[in-house]
């Protein structure tokens, strides 16, 4: 029997690659698509280039036309993203998915602070989805605007918690793999085998 099933597995490397979307649409918007710094080169540029004054709130608006692709995909990825979240509180209702939080009195101190690590990833995973959907749909709920902008702090807040865990998830599976787990990595490919 495999250590990890295939629902397991297929949830964990999606759940991992919308991280890896979202994370790049963020960097994007937040560095080469800046609307604050494109709206200012495109002034610049349109004032030299045909010598035309553009305001300012004009340029920020093309700034902003500019990124709303991007932003439009980071939705529809949340969306699965959202998804996978619900799905892997079904998931703790399969053995595979609760194989790490049960017979935690046999676990090493190091398996039961991992599993506590990975509870808090899933905390923060939900409080992200939860958010984002707020985020989305404010008008809907009803929600206002000074709470609108609250619910994107945390909703931040909850990305760079998730990203810092996304790190030292890495790190780990690096040290496992070089000291007393190797085929960690292999396993969550092919499902290892339970021992």
């Amino acid at each position: 029997m495999n250590k990890w099933s295939s629902t397991f597995r297929i949830w964990h490397w999606l759940f991992a690659l919308t991280i890896l979307f979202m994370s790049t649409t963020v960097l994007l918007r937040d560095t080469v698509l800046d609307k604050e710094a494109n709206g200012a080169i495109i002034t610049e540029n349109i004032s030299t280039l045909y010598d035309v004054n553009i305001t300012k709130e004009d340029s920020m608006d093309v700034a902003k036309q500019m990124v709303r692709p991007l932003w439009k995909w980071h939705i529809l990825i949340g969306y699965l993203f959202a998804g996978l979240v619900f799905a892997r509180m079904l998931l703790f209702l399969t053995e595979s998915g609760k194989q790490n939080y049960i017979n935690c009195d046999e676990k090493t101190m190091h398996k039961k602070v991992v599993g506590a690590i990975y509870l808090g990833l899933y905390g923060f995973a939900v409080i992200e989805a939860l958010t984002g959907l707020g985020i989305k749909f404010h008008g809907l709920l009803g929600i206002s605007e000074e709470l609108e902008h609250t619910v994107k702090e945390i909703h931040e807040f909850a990305f760079y918690a998730i990203l810092a865990f996304v790190i030292v998830h890495i790190a780990g599976v690096v040290i496992a793999e070089n000291k007393d787990e190797k085929g960690i990595v292999s396993d969550m490919i092919n499902g290892g085998k339970k021992s």
